[in-house]
C-alpha cells in the first residue's frame, strides 16, 4: 500500500526537529563544556550549582583574608623582633650603668643611647604596612602613639575571618602591646625611710591590688615608711607581686608595684585620701624615658629600673609568641582551603560540566541518525528534503 506523502512529511518533520534539537544541544555541550544551558533543564542541579558557587565565593574571601592576615602578621612579627633587639641592648646598657662606676660624661652618653633607642622604639610602634598602622587596633588609619607616648588608636583588635569558624586577630591595640604589668605611684616622697607622718600624711590607708583573678588589700598608717609598705606588700601577696621603692630623676622616691607573671594584668588603687594618689600603668616608653631622664640628671638606674627593663623585653617576647601562634594557625588553613576548593569545584563540575567524550559520541550518533532519516525519505519517495521545501 502506498504511504501518503502527507504522512511521510509529518513523520519526517517530527523526527527532523527532534534530531536537530539533540544535535544542537550536543553541539553546545561540546563548544561550551556545559551540560545545562538553561535553569529549566534541571532546576535541582541549578540549585546545587548556585549553592556551590556561593560556597566558593565565601571560600575565596576567606582565602584572601588568610593571605592578608599572613602578610600583615608576618610583618608585625618582624617589627616585634626588632623591638626585642632594641630592648635587649637597653637592658645590657642599663646593667652596665647600674653596676659600673661611671663618670658623669659616661652616664650622659648612656642616657643619649637610651634617648636614641626610645625614638627608634616609638618609630617601630608607629610602623605602617601599606596604609595600615599595625599597632592601632581597629583604627587602621590612626597613628597609634604621639611624641608624649599617648595612645590614640582603638582598644579593639582588628580581626578577619580566615575560615568559617576562625576569626583571627591581625592587628593588636598598641596599648596592650606596649603596656607592661607595672604601676608607679603618682605621689613622690623625699625619703624611703622616714614615717609617712613626717612627710605630711596623717591617718591610714589601704592599697588594693588586682592581679589577674586575685585581689589583695594592704593596710598602712602614718607610722609606716615607704620601705615598710613595700616590704608589707611583698609579704602579704606571697610573692605574686613585687613592690619596689624606686628613685626618681629629682631625687625623690615612688612606690612601684610589678606583677611576677608577665601574662597577668595588674591594677592598683589607693584609698580615697591615701598617701599614694593614683597608680599609673607603665608603658615600655615610660620605662625607657624614665631611666634616660634619671641618667641625664646623674642618677644611676636602680633594681626596679632593671627589673622593668627585663619585664619590657619579656612582655614583647610574649606578644611576639602570641602573634607567632596565630600566624601558625592561619598558615595551617592554607592546605585545608586548597583541598576544600578542589572538592567544591569537582562537585560543581560533576553537576554542570559535560563529559566531552560522551558528548562527541552522542553528537556523532545523532548525525548518523539524521543521515539515516534522510536516506529513508529519499528511498521512500526518491526525493530529498529540499524538494519538500
Amino acid at each position: 500500500m502506498k504511504v501518503p506523502d502527507s504522512l511521510i512529511f509529518s513523520i519526517f518533520k517530527e523526527q527532523d526537529g527532534r534530531i536537530r534539537e539533540r544535535l544542537l544541544d550536543k553541539g553546545l555541550e561540546i563548544s561550551t563544556g556545559k551540560k545545562y544551558m538553561r535553569i529549566s533543564e534541571d532546576v535541582w542541579a541549578t540549585y546545587n550549582v548556585l549553592n556551590l558557587k556561593e560556597d566558593l565565593a565565601r571560600l575565596s574571601q576567606h582565602s584572601k583574608n588568610r593571605l592578608f592576615a599572613d602578610m600583615n602578621m608576618s610583618f608585625v612579627d618582624s617589627v616585634l623582633g626588632n623591638i626585642e633587639d632594641i630592648l635587649k641592648g637597653l637592658y645590657t646598657k642599663g646593667i652596665q650603668a647600674k653596676n659600673a662606676v661611671n663618670t658623669p660624661d659616661q652616664l650622659n652618653a648612656v642616657s643619649e643611647y637610651f634617648s636614641e633607642s626610645l625614638q627608634l622604639l616609638l618609630s617601630k610602634a608607629n610602623e605602617k604596612l601599606g596604609n595600615n598602622f599595625i599597632f592601632s587596633g581597629a583604627s587602621l588609619d590612626v597613628k597609634p602613639f604621639d611624641d608624649n607616648f599617648n595612645y590614640n588608636g582603638s582598644e579593639e583588635s582588628f580581626k578577619v575571618w580566615v575560615a568559617e569558624e576562625q576569626l583571627t586577630e591581625v592587628f593588636m591595640p598598641g596599648s596592650k602591646v606596649f603596656t607592661i604589668n607595672s604601676v608607679l605611684s603618682s605621689s613622690t616622697f623625699s625619703t624611703a625611710e622616714d614615717p609617712l607622718s613626717t612627710l605630711g600624711f596623717v591617718g591610714s590607708g589601704t592599697i588594693t591590688i588586682t592581679y589577674g583573678s586575685s585581689t589583695y588589700t594592704v593596710n598602712y598608717s602614718d607610722t609606716d615608711s615607704l620601705k615598710d609598705i613595700a616590704d608589707r606588700i611583698n609579704s602579704d601577696t606571697g610573692g605574686d607581686v613585687r613592690a619596689f621603692v624606686t628613685e626618681n630623676q629629682d631625687g625623690t622616691f615612688s612606690l612601684r608595684i610589678v606583677g611576677e607573671d608577665v601574662r597577668k594584668d595588674i591594677s592598683v588603687t589607693d584609698s580615697v585620701g591615701g598617701a599614694f594618689g593614683t597608680f599609673n600603668s607603665e608603658s615600655i616608653f615610660n620605662v625607657v624615658s624614665r631611666i634616660r631622664d634619671k641618667m641625664s640628671k646623674g642618677f644611676y638606674p636602680d633594681d626596679s629600673d632593671i627589673f622593668v627593663l627585663q619585664r619590657s623585653y619579656d612582655h614583647i617576647a610574649l606578644k611576639r609568641s602570641e602573634v607567632g601562634s596565630k600566624l601558625s594557625s592561619v598558615r595551617q588553613e592554607e592546605t585545608a582551603q586548597e583541598n576544600k576548593e578542589l572538592s567544591l569545584r569537582k562537585t560543581k563540575s560533576d553537576i554542570e560540566d559535560a563529559d566531552l567524550s560522551d558528548s562527541v559520541t552522542e553528537y556523532t550518533r545523532y548525525r548518523l541518525a539524521y543521515e539515516a532519516l534522510m536516506r529513508i525519505v529519499a528511498d521512500q519517495k526518491d526525493i530529498t528534503i529540499l524538494r519538500y521545501l
